[in-house]
């Protein structure tokens, strides 16, 4: 490691500056690392996570990106070749209860669709899901990785890998002030860092790059029109569960508590279904189940 210079900090991380989203934001993070020429710049962050090196990659997007950020209620994902490895990148901002079992659903997705003719598994191809996960709590281990094993240890799916990364961890090495870890850890601690704190950040080829290219993508009035109608979908999503709580509890004065809360979230599932809200997410936002959803949609 060569000279490590000195840097100025901030006292305290300032939230979504002047509208400039870092890549803890999913669209941002799409936006910059899977652009194809930024290939450098994932083939850099998927070194350093995995601790392998990358002679090559592939993005195969399955939804369009660049020039398309406007396209709404769609998930966009990208699979990465390289060598014998499929790689899915999830970027979770918030640590919730139903991470776990939404990535372990995307990554038998994944799996199922490395069956050749004949429903022959290729196992000689790894798949491997990232999850990049804030909220995990900064003085708890910086990775984990789980695999399918019996109770003896012995692998079940060999080729079935899912790398969970705390990246509070990165966050508590940016405040540490510890010059020499953040050096090391540069291209993890960047993607949560604010405008003003790039700034401040050590510089090489890949984080000049990677400053440049989130900037690009923060000053596209396009993404920033789809993040601000974004950001208004999700108020609108969290009064209207507001305004079902206390429709419930009114309403459980005289049906009994449980019902009318139910009842309350069922009438919310009904008006997010007429704003065209995608099943999914409504079943994110309510806690129904996709199959509730469909019966309350086939019932108006």
């Amino acid at each position: 490691m060569g000279k490590v210079q000195k840097y100025s900090y901030p006292n305290e991380r300032r939230e979504n500056v002047e509208t400039f989203y870092t890549c803890r934001n999913d669209r941002a993070f799409k936006e910059v690392f899977l652009n194809p020429n930024n290939s450098d710049l994932l083939k850099a962050l998927l070194e350093f996570i995995l601790k392998i090196k990358i002679d090559k990659l592939e993005i195969k997007k399955t939804e369009l990106l660049s020039g398309n950020v406007n396209i709404k209620d769609k998930r966009v994902d990208a699979i990465v070749h390289t060598g014998n490895k499929k790689i899915e990148i999830e970027i979770n901002s918030q640590n919730k209860d139903y991470l776990h079992t939404r990535s372990t659903a995307y990554i038998c997705n994944i799996y199922q669709s490395n069956a050749s003719v004949g429903d022959t598994y290729n196992e000689d191809t790894d798949i491997i899901q990232v999850n990049l996960t804030w909220g995990l709590g900064r003085n708890n281990d910086e990775m984990k990785i789980y695999k399918i094993m019996n109770e003896k240890g012995e692998l079940y799916v060999k080729n079935f890998i899912i790398y969970e990364i705390n990246m509070d961890y990165y966050d508590k090495i940016w405040y540490s002030k510890n010059e020499e870890e953040i050096k090391k850890n540069q291209y993890m601690i960047m993607l949560d860092l604010d405008k003003k704190e790039l700034k401040n950040m050590p510089k090489d080829k890949i984080v000049d790059k990677y400053i440049t290219n989130v900037t690009i993508v923060n000053d596209d009035p396009e993404f920033q029109k789809y993040m601000s109608e974004e950001e208004d979908k999700r108020k609108i999503q969290n009064s209207l569960l507001s305004e079902a709580k206390e429709e419930g509890i009114s309403q459980g004065i005289s049906q009994g508590y449980t019902s009318g809360i139910n009842d309350g979230i069922k009438q919310t599932a009904k008006n997010l279904l007429s704003m065209n809200m995608p099943i999914e997410d409504i079943s994110k936002a309510t806690g129904l189940s996709i199959e509730e959803i469909k019966k309350i949609s086939n019932d108006n």
